[in-house]
């Protein structure tokens, strides 16, 4: 039989892997990340070009040495980049707990930015996009939870204060099917959800990974150190870009014994694995950290994990706005 859980993963963004093997410290030493590479099917020059377009980007930089040899520490921004994932994932497990109940409610954010704001515009298009929210119709996102604050905030920060608004309503229909008698028939949560997230592909997505989650935990005694991390790594990755997708919906807007719960228990039973027995991964900063938190959050209340995430979500996203778009349009 072939063994899938060792093979190359190119779809792996050298990126991400890069990120991922920060140390707890702080600390990110390039000879690990050029052997875990290369068992992912990535060149020497991908790696030394994504080191370099980091350290551009202001999330490394570098303390000694070159190429193999050296070492970067990670900066702040680099930081805020690796805890916003983490606090998302804890903020699912949180869901998949039952700790972040739903009111019922659908929550819709409409705004409105000039043209001659248009990167403003689009700023605020990608994070409502980021945060889970689906389009309706043009300038109109709807969530199960409410964005307004978090939405409106940033939006004051690109100087368009005045551009968002937040609508409440406990029942949306969208093409809904009809009774007998041709009037519309209730709105079923999961229904609609279906209808407006890409919830079969996200199931797809967690499926795969879920197998390979558990091909890992199966064969993590087995592989060597620099190998089992490199695809616990390449997992762990993975895992974050189907989360960045997902919506985080609650349970009542979701089919039953949703996929994506399962994968997040196969990872939690892959990562014990990996620990194990690869001390790379267990120094890991974003996978202890991960684990750290989800524990961490599932012995908080609702408003205790709100109070020490809000500010460091606020921060991340707000990094990540592009220059263009916190001015306006240059007027002679």
């Amino acid at each position: 039989m072939t063994d899938r859980t060792a093979e190359p993963h190119h779809s792996l963004p050298t990126r991400a892997l890069v990120l991922s093997t920060v140390g707890t410290d702080g600390a990110l030493h390039a000879k690990p990340i050029f052997v875990m590479s290369a068992l992912l099917g990535h060149s020497d020059k991908a790696v030394r070009d994504c080191l370099a377009r980091l350290a551009n980007e202001g999330l490394l930089v570098r303390d000694t040495g070159r190429g193999r040899g050296a070492s970067y520490r990670v900066t702040a921004a680099g930081r805020a980049a690796i805890e916003s994932d983490i606090g998302w994932a804890a903020y699912a497990h949180r869901v998949d707990a039952g700790l972040e109940p739903w009111d019922g409610w659908w929550y819709l954010t409409a705004f409105e930015v000039p043209e001659r704001r248009r990167a403003a515009r689009d700023a605020l298009r990608r994070l409502l996009i980021e945060l889970g929210a689906a389009p309706i119709q043009s300038g109109l996102y709807v969530h199960p939870h409410d964005l307004f604050d978090l939405v409106s905030q940033l939006a004051e920060h690109l100087e368009v204060p005045d551009a968002v608004r937040s609508f409440v309503t406990p029942s949306i229909r969208t093409g809904l099917p009809t009774t007998g008698s041709g009037e519309p028939t209730d709105d079923d949560p999961a229904e609609f959800a279906r209808r407006i997230w890409p919830l079969d592909e996200l199931a797809d997505r967690y499926g795969a990974l879920e197998r390979r989650l558990a091909s890992i935990e199966a064969d993590a005694h087995r592989l060597g150190g620099e190998q089992l991390a490199a695809v616990m790594f390449a997992a762990a990755a993975e895992t974050e870009a189907v989360h960045r997708d997902d919506p985080l919906l609650p349970a009542q807007a979701l089919p039953d014994d949703w996929a994506g719960r399962r994968a997040r228990q196969a990872f939690m039973a892959a990562h014990g694995a990996a620990s194990a027995h690869s001390e790379l991964y267990r120094n890991s900063h974003a996978m202890s950290s991960f684990v750290a938190e989800i524990l961490r959050s599932l012995d908080e209340t609702s408003e205790q994990f709100w109070q020490r995430w809000w500010p460091r979500f606020l921060d991340a996203y707000r990094s990540r706005l592009p220059p263009a778009a916190t001015g306006g349009t240059r007027r002679d």
